[in-house]
């Protein structure tokens, strides 16, 4: 028997789409998943779980957002003013550049604080810059002597971590926050 002539129409009309469909599949373009917005005064425990290697609370603020631990001149203006503490005679080092000196880096090649400390209000180094604080901390509404607490606080204990600004932070604790200060909440502490 004869194919009509209608019957082969519809066959080849079945394999010109079967043929034709990979091909405008390959031209559809496809966008890459929406970054997500993220607030830069608060760290979530969803944000940090995009990092697993983060230990402490310290390494998640450092890591994630690191320019809250920068540390500002106390007789100084703002943040990157450039103005250097009312020392006499104070002169940097010639080879030591940001807080550290080359020929002063240890056995494993990390840099060495030397006497200009280093960028970072981490209260690790016994050094410090003259004039500088870092920001208070505060752990469950208490506040905290020093920042390097946050070491202790463990990354799956943290339930926020919040930064408030100078102003911020001295409207509502009063004088002495002039760079910020950083909340932490734990799980604990959320918990009714």
């Amino acid at each position: 028997m004869r194919p009509s002539r209608w019957t082969s129409l519809a066959l080849a009309a079945i394999v010109a789409t079967v043929l034709v469909t990979p091909v405008r599949a390959q031209n559809v373009e496809i966008k890459p998943a929406a970054k997500v917005k993220r607030d830069k005064y608060v760290i979530l425990p969803d944000e940090i779980a995009e990092k697993p290697d983060l230990i402490n609370a310290y390494d998640v603020v450092k890591v994630l957002r690191g320019q809250w631990l920068r540390i500002t001149r106390g007789s100084g203006g703002g943040l990157g003013s450039g103005s250097m503490p009312a020392t006499a005679g104070y002169k940097p080092p010639a080879k030591c550049d940001q807080g550290t000196c080359p020929e002063a880096s240890g056995s494993s090649g990390t840099p060495v604080p030397t006497e200009h400390g280093t960028p970072y209000a981490d209260n690790t180094s016994t050094v410090s810059t003259p004039g500088a604080a870092g920001p208070v901390l505060y752990i469950n509404e208490v506040k905290q002597e020093e920042l390097s607490e946050l070491r202790n606080i463990r990354v799956a204990d943290i339930a926020e971590i919040r930064y408030l600004t100078g102003n911020i932070a001295a409207g509502r604790y009063g004088a002495g926050h002039e760079n910020g200060a950083i909340m932490l909440k734990t799980v604990m502490y959320n918990k009714p």
